[in-house]
């Protein structure tokens, strides 16, 4: 299972964020950065299809390694 971050302008609803139950969803003003694991390719391509159909602009993707120093989650400092 590999593991994103992807980083988009504004802030999310709560409903919208609940729709990717694997990806925790961090305010960065001015926007806000979703990470966490995914499947695979096709489960990230839903993500961001659902996110540029209700008008959510996609700023970054990125595919990075789990950090096995904090089990697995991502360290969001400098993102934003």
């Amino acid at each position: 299972m590999n593991r994103y971050v992807i980083r988009v302008r504004g802030a999310l609803s709560r409903e919208l964020t609940e729709s990717f139950p694997s990806l925790e969803a961090v305010p960065i003003p001015p926007g806000t950065v979703l990470h966490g694991p995914l499947v695979d390719q096709a489960a990230l391509g839903a993500v961001l299809a659902h996110l540029d159909m209700v008008g959510v602009e996609i700023l970054e993707v990125l595919q990075v390694p789990p950090d096995s120093s904090t089990d697995g989650r991502i360290g969001l400092t400098g993102i934003g």
